[in-house]
């Protein structure tokens, strides 16, 4: 997944730009251009935290489906 494909997965399953922020450390106005394909990058730790992020909502998706 690109960077601009993960902030929209996480904003489709009704996570804020705020949430995905904080949680990742990518500034919110950063999440809003990435979402709108205008910024293509982040710092490597910032990736990091928001690939853990989308990994713990697939994780939920799919325990959620389990049930």
């Amino acid at each position: 997944m690109t960077l601009q494909e993960k902030i929209n997965y996480l904003l489709a399953r009704n996570y804020t730009q705020q949430f995905i922020s904080e949680k990742s450390g990518i500034e919110q106005s950063s999440v809003s251009r990435i979402s709108k394909g205008l910024q293509q990058s982040v710092k490597y730790e910032k990736g990091c935290a928001l690939d853990a992020l989308v990994q713990q909502e697939k994780e939920l998706e799919v325990s959620q489906c389990r049930t």
